[in-house]
């Protein structure tokens, strides 16, 4: 099981998940995609800049086993 904040998944397979940062102030999805390895018990936390309102974006990423 994947849960995210501030970003959202736009593929998933066995072996990594694929995301994109989505703005928590303005709303926006950015185009560019970020990949990461499925590790259980892995907390991943990335912070990216909105290019639309120029918010410092913090994506946190947990992968749990259910």
């Amino acid at each position: 099981m994947v849960t995210i904040s501030g970003g959202v998944i736009s593929k998933q397979n066995n072996t990594s998940i694929t995301y994109r940062l989505k703005c928590e102030k303005c709303g926006h999805e950015d185009e560019s995609e970020s990949t990461v390895t499925v590790t259980v018990g892995l907390t991943e936390v990335t912070s990216k800049k909105c290019p639309n309102c120029g918010n410092r974006q913090i994506i946190k990423m947990k992968i749990s086993m259910n």
